[in-house]
């Protein structure tokens, strides 16, 4: 199933249904860079659009939004979802 492919400036939500590593701790990720598809995906000639796994680099937030750290992480599409929380403070 292929689920939401974010654009930068857009903020997600990312919990296990994304990836194992957030079933525990759920992670908040303003995206800064174009989603690129997984290796795996991308040798297969799929674009992020079709992909099944994505590549996101963002900013990880904090509980009151803040900018935290910046990280890359590896996602299912399938499990990304758009966070609808209040506008972001600006850093």
């Amino acid at each position: 199933m292929i689920g939401i492919v974010p654009q930068p400036g857009q903020t997600v939500q990312l919990s296990g249904d994304a990836s194992p590593q957030f079933r525990e701790q759920p992670l908040r990720l303003l995206i800064t860079e174009p989603p690129l598809p997984s290796t795996v995906d991308a040798a297969q000639g799929k674009p992020a659009e079709r992909a099944s796994w994505l590549l996101l680099t963002g900013w990880e937030l904090g509980p009151r939004g803040q900018r935290v750290v910046q990280r890359t992480v590896s996602v299912r599409t399938a499990g990304v979802a758009l966070d609808q929380t209040a506008p972001l403070s600006r850093r």
